[in-house]
């Protein structure tokens, strides 16, 4: 988990409050109306399916020993839950569960390659603005299970971002997308997990 001094995290807020942001009960809302009617389809609560995800990250190649590696860290340590938080959609956000409750404020999405594709900033604590990560994520509905592709840049985030300001971004679409070569560095590859509509 990431640490941050209490400077760095006032001065994180700070950025967000001069760029017209503003903390809510569940973060910050990031997304337009535009991507809100996008989401509609995925609003809802979903529950990580631990073996489901396994099996696409084994038809994606991950390597046997990597998975039984995963499958023995989960058994053996029930008190970290699953391979990701339970998540509920609504507006232009996903809250995970448990303690801290994490969150997706999702934004500039848009339909790329029979899918949703777009950007989020990720808090692992959705409580506390200054502990975040900017990602790219793909969303789809495939049989009913919801697929959740996501790649994080590591590191603090930087102030100078633009994405930080509703106003300076300018609508993505499939041609200008670029999420195969996002700017910047440290990137991770694609995770993909799968989640199942909670009863």
């Amino acid at each position: 988990m990431r640490v941050w001094s209490p400077l760095s995290r006032r001065l994180c807020l700070v950025g967000f409050l001069l760029a017209g942001c503003e903390p809510t009960d569940s973060g910050l809302e990031f997304g337009t109306s535009a991507d809100r009617a996008l989401l509609e389809p995925y609003a809802g609560e979903w529950k990580c399916d631990f073996e489901k995800t396994l099996e696409v990250r084994r038809e994606a190649g991950v390597d046997e020993a990597e998975i039984e590696q995963l499958q023995a860290f989960f058994e053996h340590n029930p008190q970290f839950g699953n391979l990701h938080a339970d998540l509920t959609i609504s507006g232009s956000e996903a809250i995970g569960d448990g303690i801290p409750s994490s969150q997706y404020s999702f934004y500039a999405l848009h339909e790329h390659d029979g899918r949703l594709c777009g950007k989020a900033w990720h808090h692992e604590d959705r409580h506390d603005p200054g502990d975040m990560s900017k990602c790219y994520v793909r969303i789809t509905i495939d049989a009913d299970e919801l697929r959740l592709s996501v790649r994080t840049q590591d590191g603090f985030p930087d102030l100078s971002d633009l994405d930080l300001d509703p106003s300076a971004r300018t609508a993505a679409t499939a041609e200008t997308c670029d999420a195969e070569s996002p700017p910047g560095e440290n990137w991770s590859e694609w995770t993909e997990y799968v989640f199942v509509r909670s009863k």
